[in-house]
């Protein structure tokens, strides 16, 4: 996709001029000026609109909260100081989710913060607030989500950094070894902070299964915490979506999928019903197939229903809302 006219800031400068061709760096680049949309050359010489990915908070915020986290996961005496500085970020991002409509969980390139641990336990956080909102919690309760999906892997700071940043598959007693954090995360918090026994429910239970196949207690069902249901799928969602030595990220409808399929097993019922209606199945300008095997690019999303997006494709555009017969069969 080309750009069809020049792009400027709010200041007049021009960010991007006309005829560079669209691509996932650019559109990082229009996000972070606040650019809501951009006009683009459609093949059939028609000028269209292109929406760039709502991101769920500034990068800023990101950032403010990558540093934070950073400080509380730091093995030094001044935690319960930086949970305090980290619990204000937490519920200002609350406040300013709260007066959004339609807020979506988008996961967003920090390619130059290179710390997976904490980058992971921030968008845990924000994902959990979404579907939490999504599910209609009140606002505290917004509030212990967002700071039990960031703290949910502290543990892993008491493991053995050898085993938790090793470069290659777990042996066996490796495996069971990491497979300790959200205990002694959890022991951790208990003992040396006043936080809310919620949040710690939240570290103890994330890796527990509703069949009762998780760890680290087999928990089952209804005595896994609602909220600690909510942040599991979080986790899932943000670990299967990103890089990782022992495996490639998928893409987001990939990831929805496998979770869709572990629904009745794994997962709770509402909590997913919750996460599809927020979810970004494709981000725009991704390829897609269509069920008649036309290849076509995203090229807005449709508020109404995620998986029906607008396309771009060589017949044309194509509104999967108005097409009922058409569904997308792949998405990278």
């Amino acid at each position: 996709m080309i750009l069809a006219q020049d792009v400027v800031d709010k200041y007049g400068r021009i960010l991007i001029a006309s005829g560079i061709t669209l691509k996932r760096e650019i559109v990082v680049l229009l996000e972070k000026h606040e650019v809501i949309s951009v006009c683009i050359k459609d093949q059939s010489a028609k000028n269209i609109e292109i929406e760039t990915n709502p991101d769920v908070v500034s990068i800023k915020m990101r950032l403010k909260l990558n540093s934070s986290v950073k400080d509380a996961f730091s093995k030094g005496n001044g935690l319960v100081v930086h949970l305090t500085e980290l619990q204000s970020y937490v519920e200002d991002v609350v406040y300013i989710l709260g007066k959004r409509k339609n807020v979506l969980l988008y996961l967003h390139d920090l390619t130059h913060v290179s710390e997976y641990l904490f980058v992971h336990s921030v968008n845990v956080g924000l994902f959990s607030i979404v579907i939490g909102m999504a599910m209609n919690l009140p606002h505290d309760e917004l509030c212990l989500l967002g700071m039990g999906g960031i703290l949910h892997d502290f543990g892993k700071t008491i493991i053995s950094p050898d085993i938790v940043n090793k470069q290659g598959p777990l042996n066996f007693a490796e495996f069971n070894e990491i497979k300790e954090h959200a205990y002694v995360g959890y022991k951790k918090l208990r003992s040396d902070t006043d936080l809310d026994y919620r949040i710690m429910f939240m570290v103890l239970q994330h890796h527990e299964r509703c069949n009762g196949t998780g760890y680290p207690r087999g928990t089952a069902g209804e005595q896994i915490h609602h909220l600690a249901r909510i942040v599991t799928v979080a986790d899932v969602y943000d670990a299967l979506t990103t890089d990782r030595v022992y495996h490639s990220r998928l893409s987001s409808f990939a990831a929805m999928q496998m979770i869709n399929e572990g629904e009745r097993i794994h997962f709770d019922p509402h909590v997913i019903a919750a996460f599809n209606k927020v979810a970004i199945p494709y981000h725009i300008g991704s390829d897609v197939i269509l069920n008649n095997g036309v290849n076509g690019k995203v090229v807005r999303l449709n508020s109404a229903n995620l998986l029906r997006p607008l396309l771009s494709t060589e017949q044309g555009m194509v509104n999967l809302l108005h097409e009922p017969d058409m569904r997308i069969v792949f998405a990278k």
